[in-house]
């Protein structure tokens, strides 16, 4: 037998892009942060990438409790659930956004620093 709930739950797996810190309104810490997915679509015959981004937010908790040190171009599988934002633009017109807050990291290659010099 079905029942009413539903399923909220994301899995994505690609490259993380500037990290920052956020503090909501009401002080919850977040660490954010853009996966960039890459899909191949095929156009007659001929692959096109498409690049896709996803704004990631991380709970502090999560953070410390893993001991996560994210950096920008490291690989990721991220495992979390799809949440709504909404604000107000400079013209005043309320937005909404997409947002995946993650409740699972698992990083999956490193940055060597030096390369990237």
């Amino acid at each position: 037998m079905l029942s009413n709930t539903g399923i909220n739950k994301v899995i994505l797996l690609g490259t993380a892009k500037g990290p920052f810190r956020e503090t909501t309104d009401r002080g919850q810490d977040f660490l954010c942060f853009n996966l960039v997915t890459t899909e191949y679509i095929k156009k007659g015959y001929e692959q096109t990438e498409h690049h896709e981004y996803h704004k990631i937010r991380v709970p502090e908790k999560l953070i410390a409790q893993d001991s996560l040190h994210l950096a920008e171009g490291q690989s990721l599988f991220i495992e979390g659930k799809i949440q709504t934002a909404s604000y107000y633009d400079e013209q005043r017109v309320k937005r909404y956004s997409l947002e995946v807050v993650a409740n699972r990291i698992d990083i999956l290659s490193t940055i060597d620093i030096n390369v990237l010099k």
